[in-house]
């Protein structure tokens, strides 16, 4: 035979109502506290959520610290990269911002621009300043420096979503790019922001090897490169904002403060447009 349900019994007579009661659901006892006994379990929530938000905050600070390190010693490096990766991010935020992008996508990708030449650590030095023109087997070895950023940046869980970024910025939306050779949709939509933010600071900054394209000479260049090298509906809505931007507030060089709005707030604090 089963056993009989549990039967919810009345307190005694003249006594006080208990502080919680048993709820019968199905034959079993189901405690269900009072008004107090629940202020006092949502406190404790309340609690315990304030404490992982804080874990979360210093956890993101700690990130923050860690990035700046990594950018700081790609500067170093190279001293044409000084305040590159910051500039670059600000135009890839200015971008992801005006594709009105998920919060979260628009960090990872402010963060995949600040990174994307993390591998060049590990090139040589006498490569990557040469002021001539790289040799096949010069140029085949700086190409690696995608893949070994994104496999040195896919090391911290939180930022395996950069590392794709950081492994594809240097594909071409027609497949001629590297490492992988991918093209149009199947590259990430972070690193083709990023490749439009990326050629937009080089062309815009002085080199040893090409003269500072002027605004409009480097807006050509990306329409030019529209379907071949870049995502043509990122560039149209680049070009979109810069002129909009610069129409409104022109100035002689450097764009990067006009295009962004708020980017600190999307890479983490202590960071800058500008170097």
């Amino acid at each position: 035979m089963g056993q009989r349900p549990a039967v919810q019994r009345a307190p005694p007579s003249g006594s006080s109502k208990p502080s919680s009661s048993p709820l019968i659901i199905q034959g079993a006892i189901v405690w269900r506290p009072d008004d107090r006994q629940r202020r006092k379990l949502e406190a404790r929530h309340a609690g315990r959520l304030r404490d992982l938000g804080e874990t979360h905050h210093a956890l993101q600070d700690t990130l923050t610290q860690v990035i700046a390190a990594l950018v700081a010693s790609i500067e170093v490096t190279d001293r044409y990269m000084y305040g590159h990766s910051l500039r670059e991010a600000a135009y890839a935020v200015a971008l992801a911002q005006a594709m009105r992008l998920p919060e979260q996508q628009v960090q990872d990708i402010g963060r995949g621009a600040l990174l994307h030449d993390i591998g060049k650590l590990f090139i040589s030095r006498r490569i990557l300043r040469k002021p001539d023109q790289l040799t096949e087997d010069e140029f085949e070895t700086v190409k690696e420096h995608a893949a070994l950023g994104a496999y040195v940046i896919s090391k911290v869980k939180e930022l395996k979503g950069v590392a794709k970024i950081v492994r594809h910025h240097h594909e071409r939306f027609d497949g001629s790019g590297y490492p992988d050779g991918l093209a149009d949709d199947h590259i990430p939509l972070g690193a083709r922001v990023v490749a439009v933010a990326d050629a937009f600071e080089a062309m815009t900054e002085a080199r040893p090897y090409r003269r500072v394209l002027t605004l409009g000479e480097a807006l050509a260049e990306l329409e030019n490169g529209a379907g071949g090298q870049f995502d043509p509906e990122l560039v149209e809505v680049f070009v979109k904002l810069a002129r909009r931007k610069t129409a409104q507030w022109p100035i002689a060089h450097d764009w990067s403060r006009l295009l962004a709005r708020r980017p600190a707030e999307h890479w983490g604090q202590g960071f800058s447009p500008m170097p």
